[in-house]
């Protein structure tokens, strides 16, 4: 079969979930073509050189200086972050999926696979391809609104949208108009790299959990270490706003001498650290999974992170940037496998920010309180209490049990045929 894939690119785990599938359909004899944007066009070769690469970019050009962000970038609504990316461009939307457009029609593939790359439904749509969506439950029409854990907080509050440009573009092609933005993510088949016991909301006839989208865990080889392994991957970056977790976590790092300590990221990190007894290094992308294998906890956003931390059976300590994580934070918590940083729980702030809408207040925690000394006592909870990672390790099982269920390239094929 032919098939296409693409990925939202402001995410690591959005782009190795796309990279591991291609690599498993191209061992089955599948033809795979990956459209990526320019700027990750390297790490897809890098990750899937057996795959075709298309290059269309995926937002728009925003020429504005960026305005500030809450700590939810695009908390409740995928509207927040699409208007502040430049998505209420009508002329952009139809541009990009005619782009997108002209690759299916050249490459005519037999399925799409979707990671949260907002125009490619319509264009998939636009050529009768049917589409394989890679997505959290949470993040569908299908589930409640994003944040739904702090929904009391949304009564009588109006939300921003970013409707009008994505449904211009599709009445030009005869297509339906959208009535929920979360349906540009939506496929005819769902594959939800969770398990049920993880998911906020209830699964949704088309969706299947089928546990995390990547290398399984090496078992039972784990390294004996002198001290605990903490393991830091928040992906800052990527549109997400800066924060004070960097500098809060060097300063723990360099209070704390009975844990080691090794952390994924960029220049916002390497600036803050220095190498150290207990400090083992930035740590590249491509040996994330193997040190989530030596970790004893991982800090994280509450993503695709998660899910690989908690098969390990490896506990967690969430600092959400959305909502939707937010929501696996609190379930991860609900089963004694990590906390929710105790921030978190604080009301959320509602602010304008014109560059958004210009009379909707926008959701979040604009000025989340992170220190050295709460995150310190954070990690000390999850390390010194053993029964966080007992409970990490039944979830483990959970999320085994889903990866193993089902067989990733029968489903793909089973919604192109």
């Amino acid at each position: 079969m032919r098939i296409v894939l693409s990925f939202w690119d402001g995410g690591e785990g959005h782009l190795a979930r796309v990279a591991h599938l291609s690599t498993l359909l191209h061992e089955r004899g599948d033809r795979c073509l990956i459209i990526s944007s320019r700027a990750k066009a390297a790490r897809v070769r890098a990750l899937a050189p057996q795959a075709d690469i298309a290059e269309v970019d995926n937002r728009p050009e925003v020429s504005r200086t960026p305005q500030p962000m809450p700590m939810y970038s695009h908390a409740f609504r995928h509207a927040q972050r699409r208007l502040a990316l430049g998505f209420g461009d009508p002329g952009f939307i139809t541009a990009n999926t005619s782009q997108m457009l002209e690759v299916l029609r050249a490459f005519r593939p037999h399925v799409v696979i979707n990671d949260y790359h907002d125009t490619l439904r319509t264009a998939a749509d636009a050529a009768h391809v049917p589409v394989v969506s890679l997505a959290m439950a949470h993040g569908l029409r299908s589930g409640p609104a994003l944040g739904s854990w702090k929904r009391h907080e949304l009564v009588d509050r109006p939300l921003p949208e970013c409707l009008d440009s994505f449904n211009r573009t599709r009445e030009g092609w005869g297509l339906p108009p959208y009535e929920d933005e979360r349906e540009t993510f939506e496929g005819d088949l769902v594959l939800i790299p969770s398990c049920p016991l993880l998911d906020p909301v209830e699964q949704s006839t088309n969706s299947v959990h089928v546990g995390p989208i990547m290398t399984p865990p090496a078992r039972p080889n784990r390294r004996r270490r002198r001290r605990p392994l903490v393991v830091s991957y928040l992906a800052e970056g990527n549109n997400r706003p800066a924060s004070a977790y960097p500098r809060a976590l060097a300063a723990m790092v360099r209070a704390e001498h009975d844990v080691e300590f090794a952390v994924l990221g960029g220049e916002r990190y390497s600036r803050c650290f220095r190498d150290g007894d207990t400090f083992l290094g930035m740590v590249p992308a491509q040996q994330y999974l193997a040190l989530l294998d030596e970790a004893d906890l991982v800090i994280t956003h509450g993503g695709t992170t998660l899910v690989h931390a908690l098969e390990r059976s490896v506990p967690v300590l969430c600092l959400p940037w959305t909502s939707s994580e937010a929501a696996w934070a609190v379930r991860v918590e609900q089963y004694g496998a990590g906390l929710l940083y105790p921030a978190y729980y604080r009301p959320l702030e509602w602010r304008v920010d014109d560059a958004v809408h210009p009379s909707i207040p926008l959701a979040g925690h604009w000025s989340l309180q992170i220190t050295a000394a709460e995150l310190l006592h954070s990690v000390r909870q999850i390390l010194d209490e053993p029964g966080h990672r007992s409970a990490a390790a039944d979830l483990g099982e959970q999320l085994s049990a889903a990866r193993n269920r089902f067989d990733l390239v029968d489903l793909v094929r089973s919604a192109g045929c």
